[in-house]
């Protein structure tokens, strides 16, 4: 998820200094090759292996100034685009129409491209690039529509999945979501009834400030006990700033919490609700529905269909011992 606090309007869009490396790497390589093409030739030397290492240099200049030159520089409702060449263009949020893009590494495919009301380009971008993540939530957060490659959405697709909601509709949403993962556990169940397999799932909620990044028992003070808490007028307590709630879901067998040899419980965790800041100017902290949550439960079911029957585990509560399962 994102930093849900502390964040300002101004960010730059820039290539990685991988960028930077890689176009000094192909100079130098320039230059290695003629060094070694005019200090060791034998004979005299084509015109054509001249204009080959031309060429390398060419190419590792452009590189390098690429990275040096293009960016996208965002300051509030307006954004500054420098080209490779170092030219400067203005235009506002406003003036945005749509945008396109791609991004999967093992397609080659990597472009995000904004363009005005007219269809005219306004600026060129990779999604690989620093910060492109943040540009993503402020186009989206901004109301600018985004044409997606199909199968090639990457986060892009992932952020236009997540809607922004009230807290006055958490309750019904949050019945909802619930028994949509009945479903999903049901038929998962259904499907392996033969593992002898149990799910517990249910949300947790978090203080997201307050949680211990890769620990799978979160300590208590990180919890929120949502829906408890109550304000001075007698009405239902808001939500904090930070607040983060997630479907997680344990396997069990015989009444134990299935884990592997070294005690780490067998689980799957899928953000559903939680709170952040919009990157759109005075909106301030938003609560958000990740609707694409049940293609991760999916995903991570199926993962667990394939995993489960080729490995052995541990029962036995929240201890590191237990005794050993035959395969599920």
């Amino acid at each position: 998820m994102e930093k849900k606090e502390g964040q300002t309007s101004g960010f730059v869009v820039r290539q990685a200094g991988m960028a930077y490396g890689v176009g000094i790497f192909i100079v130098l390589f320039a230059a290695a090759l003629l060094v070694l093409e005019v200090r060791y030739h034998v004979r005299a030397i084509p015109v054509w292996v001249y204009l080959v290492i031309a060429g390398i240099f060419l190419l590792g200049g452009y590189v390098w100034l690429e990275a040096w030159n293009r960016r996208l520089m965002v300051e509030g409702d307006t954004l500054y685009y420098r080209n490779v060449t170092g030219k400067m263009v203005k235009f506002a949020v406003t003036d945005i129409g749509y945008g396109k893009a791609a991004y999967h590494a093992s397609k080659g495919r990597d472009y995000l491209r904004l363009y005005d009301k007219e269809g005219k380009v306004l600026c060129r971008l990779e999604c690989s690039m620093k910060n492109t993540r943040r540009l993503a939530w402020y186009l989206y957060d901004n109301g600018i529509g985004m044409e997606l490659e199909k199968g090639a959405e990457g986060f892009i697709g992932d952020i236009m999945a997540q809607q922004p909601v009230a807290e006055e509709e958490l309750g019904k949403l949050s019945v909802r979501v619930y028994g949509e993962m009945q479903d999903l556990a049901a038929g998962w169940l259904g499907r392996n009834a033969g593992m002898g397999a149990e799910f517990s799932y249910g949300f947790a909620c978090y203080l997201w400030g307050k949680r211990v990044p890769g620990v799978q028992a979160q300590p208590e003070g990180s919890r929120f006990p949502a829906g408890t808490g109550k304000k001075a007028g007698g009405g239902a307590e808001s939500l904090p700033e930070d607040f983060y709630c997630r479907m997680e879901l344990y396997v069990e067998k015989g009444g134990y919490l299935v884990q592997d040899r070294k005690g780490k419980k067998v689980m799957l965790e899928i953000p559903v609700f939680y709170r952040r800041r919009s990157e759109a100017q005075g909106e301030g902290i938003r609560l958000y529905y990740n609707s694409a949550w049940q293609d991760g439960m999916k995903e991570g079911l199926q993962w667990l269909e394939d995993y489960l029957p080729k490995h052995r585990f541990c029962q036995g509560g929240d201890s590191m011992g237990g005794r050993l399962l035959e395969r599920l």
